[in-house]
């Protein structure tokens, strides 16, 4: 992986843009510096991770479009992160960094709620979810 501040947008990839936004990110207890650092610290526990809001997991309402709102002030409004890891074993290790982290909550989906929430997955592939209110 690419050192971010080597990065250009055109060249990053998805998943180092995400990174990025996890590292502009600073709100109530989330701080996105040290979520970084300790993500890429752990960078064998996980295949990808995505920084959004609660609704991405089939929650009711509509938290999606606040994002947009708040563009304009550059401003990312998301409140959850998504980190898909490679093995139970290592979900259960990415979630213990939760508590330094401060998350509200987390929850670990096995497989199978692993495989209905992304459409179907690689097997022994978990989400973990953390939330931050």
């Amino acid at each position: 992986m690419l050192n971010p501040s080597d990065l250009t947008l055109a060249r990053a990839t998805v998943q180092e843009i995400h990174l990025e936004l996890i590292r502009r990110s600073q709100h109530n207890n989330f701080d996105g510096e040290d979520v970084l650092a300790d993500l890429l610290a752990h960078r064998e526990d996980w295949q990808a991770v995505l920084f959004d809001t609660h609704g991405l997991s089939g929650h009711s309402g509509m938290s999606g479009p606040i994002k947009l709102r708040d563009m304009a002030e550059n401003l990312y409004n998301v409140d959850t992160l998504y980190i898909l890891a490679v093995s139970q074993n290592s979900a259960e290790r990415l979630a213990a960094l939760a508590e330094p982290w401060m998350a509200d909550t987390v929850r670990i989906y096995d497989q199978e709620e692993t495989d209905d929430l992304l459409g179907g997955a690689d097997e022994n592939l978990c989400v973990v979810e953390m939330w931050w209110d």
